[in-house]
């Protein structure tokens, strides 16, 4: 009795082949995504952390005008007179025009980067803590209850899951 055995491959293992290897692309796929998601998270962390910092050692320079600070962030006022000409530079600034135009600055800056920045008490401690949020978490109103809600748990100081912000504690 004379016996054929199969040569070469079948059409079946070359399917199945393939399905392996689409699953695997795919896969592939969905982990360079997450990770250009992940890579510009912490782009956009790395900029709230020097836009916090900014506003902070403006505030360490002039720590007399601390509650201005505060004010003038969370009521986005901007003052630009404290500026100099452009044929000399003999600015008339006291403590207050300078929170003004320091707080221009930081509220044009974040607002470029399309973020925004507001000055609270922290959680559980009488300093006051700088927030800056983007993306889907913003920071609009002049309430911690509302603002700081979409940030973190208002009773631990946690952070929330899904958020998109920075608190920075300061002062």
């Amino acid at each position: 009795m004379n016996k054929n055995y199969q040569n070469g491959v079948g059409l079946m293992e070359v399917l199945v082949a393939l399905q392996l290897l689409a699953i695997g692309v795919l896969g592939f796929s969905v982990l360079q995504v997450r990770a250009i998601d992940a890579s510009q998270e912490a782009s956009d962390r790395s900029v709230a952390m020097n836009l916090a910092r900014d506003l902070s050692e403006r505030i360490r320079i002039n720590k007399t005008a601390l509650t201005k600070y505060k004010e003038y962030i969370n009521a986005k006022t901007v003052d630009t007179s404290c500026i100099g000409s452009a044929t000399s530079y003999f600015p008339k600034c006291n403590p207050e025009t300078m929170v003004k135009f320091d707080v221009g600055e930081i509220l044009t800056k974040a607002d470029s980067l399309g973020q925004s920045i507001k000055i609270y008490n922290c959680v559980g401690s009488n300093l006051n803590c700088i927030y800056v949020a983007w993306g889907r978490t913003n920071t609009t109103a002049n309430n911690i209850n509302t603002d700081a809600s979409k940030c973190i748990d208002s009773s631990t100081g946690t952070y929330l899951v899904g958020s998109q912000c920075l608190v920075m504690e300061a002062f």
